[in-house]
């Protein structure tokens, strides 16, 4: 008899019967867990909660999803942490805790979009507002779009946006939303982030259509064998860094050759992504070119994309690792 318990208890060892001999998880894979219950917990302590916002009737807006009337219930602006203006319109009366909190928990059958919009800096050295980006049932679309309207999301007071636009779900379905008219959002200030501290600034600046800026970032990297000089007023890194805020202003320089710039490309909050890289090579002059890790001088005075760029003044360049 006691053998054959032994031969049993062999044969659940090597079966893996006892609890203990279970493989552990790995740290990753227990912080996985724990937000997933987290999450897990939110969604179930809200699903049954009711909106505590108010109204705000949209009567200059007329929004149809798939062909068919949608009536927003309210409209709310908040700087986001990287200083765009955020814009949510619902179905339901949303409140201002629900749009700048770190995680959005829907109401039953609430309909919501997000537009977001930036202060644009002209050629001309004027700013001009424009919605650079939707977001609608879990697809986000990157176009640039002319917005006029007033506010900056600030707590309590008006920020309306005049919008044209059309968007689709990322769903099979991709139903389709139009959005036509004025957004007079309620504003609800800031949302919530730690932004780490910038890098000081270097001796040297960049000045686009007037706007002057000193450079605190200067990156080395490599678009397949090209050279690539990156420089920022902000805090960019070789990798993301969280809730850094993009610059206000940077520029990108690309050797094709060497010692023969190929490429200028503009950028920022300020002014958006520019892709026209038309400019005159003689007037942009980089020591060393293409430049290594260390001391860089600069002397750029050029018009780039439209825009009459200077850059001047030395920076200390950090190569980022392949």
């Amino acid at each position: 008899m006691q053998r054959g318990i032994g031969i049993l208890m062999t044969a659940l060892i090597a079966c893996g019967g006892k609890k203990d001999d279970a493989p552990k998880k790995g740290a990753a894979e227990q912080l996985a867990d724990e937000m997933v219950k987290q999450i897990d917990d939110k969604v179930g302590k809200q699903r049954d909660r009711k909106p505590t916002g108010t109204p705000r009737p949209q009567e200059r807006l007329t929004v149809t999803l798939e062909g068919k009337p949608l009536v927003p219930a309210t409209a709310l602006a908040y700087r986001h942490w990287d200083g765009s203006l955020k814009v949510t319109v619902s179905t339901v009366p949303i409140s201002c805790d629900d749009v700048t909190g770190t995680m959005r928990v829907m109401f039953p059958d609430e309909v919501t979009f997000d537009l977001s919009a930036d202060d644009a800096l002209q050629p001309d050295g004027s700013v001009r507002r424009e919605v650079r980006s939707t977001y609608f049932e879990g697809m986000t679309q990157q176009s640039t779009s002319p917005a006029t309207g007033e506010g900056d999301g600030s707590p309590g007071k008006p920020t309306t946006l005049a919008v044209d636009l059309e968007t689709h779900a990322a769903n099979k379905d991709a139903r389709k939303l139009v959005v036509k008219g004025t957004i007079d959002a309620l504003g609800c200030g800031a949302g919530k982030a730690d932004a780490p501290t910038p890098p000081k600034e270097q001796d040297a600046t960049i000045e686009i259509a007037g706007k002057k800026l000193a450079i605190r970032t200067a990156l080395l990297e490599k678009t397949g064998d090209w050279p690539v000089l990156r420089l920022f007023t902000g805090g960019e890194g070789c990798k993301p860094v969280a809730f850094a805020p993009p610059s206000d202003l940077s520029v990108d320089l690309v050797w094709f050759k060497p010692e023969k710039i190929g490429q200028v490309t503009l950028g920022g909050r300020l002014i958006g992504q520019k892709m026209d890289q038309t400019f005159d090579p003689a007037k942009v002059r980089v020591t060393p070119a293409p430049p290594v890790a260390g001391e860089v001088a600069l002397d750029i005075d050029a018009t780039v994309s439209g825009y009459p760029v200077k850059v001047t003044g030395k920076v200390t360049a950090v190569a980022c690792p392949k």
